[in-house]
């Protein structure tokens, strides 16, 4: 495990979760959240995936650990904490592999024989790969909401 490599790549998953929160625009106050959460949701996933843990798990337990980072970090604005979640959840998914879907659906018409076959077995693995992690990251926000539930502040009646 290569720390340094992790903690760039975990740097520019935060860079591209804050930048995602500035194309969604957000208030300028929230950017910086949207890069804490895009920098611990990745960096939690390599750290696991290092240590032997499967991806897809390392995602489910990254996407909770988001679900953490973004309420502690943004107390006061529930909508700025949502939009801190899903700019820091988006750089855990299967980004490349739902792009090669895409282009090996394009691709599909103009193959025939064995190149269409092995172009179909890619095709599947990479959506596979797809809905799992996006599986995978429903069901970290998942227990990182259930997780958190008894720590959220009640309404006064």
């Amino acid at each position: 495990m290569d720390m340094s490599a992790i903690l760039i790549n975990s740097f520019w998953a935060g860079l591209f979760a804050a930048s995602l929160g500035v194309v969604l625009t957000t208030l300028p106050q929230t950017v910086l959240p949207c890069f804490v959460c895009g920098f611990v949701g990745r960096f939690v996933r390599n750290v696991l995936v290092g240590y032997g843990l499967t991806p897809h798990a390392s995602v489910v337990i990254a996407a909770a650990v988001c679900i953490a980072v973004s309420t502690i970090v943004v107390k006061r604005r529930q909508d700025q904490s949502a939009i801190a979640l899903v700019t820091g959840i988006l750089p855990l998914g299967a980004s490349v592999a739902l792009f090669n879907t895409i282009g090996g659906t394009l691709k599909m018409a103009s193959l025939k024989g064995e190149a269409l076959t092995v172009a179909s077995t890619q095709l599947l693995a990479n959506l596979t790969d797809v809905l799992a992690t996006t599986l995978a990251i429903v069901l970290g926000l998942l227990a990182g909401y259930v997780l958190l539930w008894p720590f959220k502040p009640r309404e006064k009646a």
